[in-house]
């Protein structure tokens, strides 16, 4: 990530590869990585919404978010900055929707 990270050890590796997971299924505008010849687990995500990055990724089984907020703020800012896109983006608001995630 070319941002400085806040790094959180308040999830186990398994949980953070689980959200990624879960951001890459669930948000069509999610890009995922994945390990070495892009096989594995998906251990980066990066989300762009209205001209604004979002990243997470593992490393060293250590979520890292860029912007470099504390999780739960990275995901209240997502979920912000989403309802805002998805107010003018069909796909989105139904990818939004379907997900289960309340619009703002």
């Amino acid at each position: 990530m070319r941002h400085a990270c806040s790094a959180t050890r308040l999830w186990s590796s398994a949980t953070s590869l689980e959200l990624l997971d879960y951001l890459t299924e669930r948000l069509p505008i999610a890009h995922a990585k994945r390990g070495h010849l892009n096989r594995g687990p998906i251990t980066e995500v990066a989300i762009d919404v209205d001209g604004r990055s979002f990243r997470a990724r593992v490393k060293n089984e250590v979520l890292e978010l860029a912007p470099p907020v504390e999780l739960a703020a990275w995901v209240d800012l997502l979920l912000t900055k989403l309802s805002d896109a998805a107010a003018k983006d069909h796909d989105l608001r139904r990818a939004v929707l379907r997900s289960g995630w309340a619009l703002r």
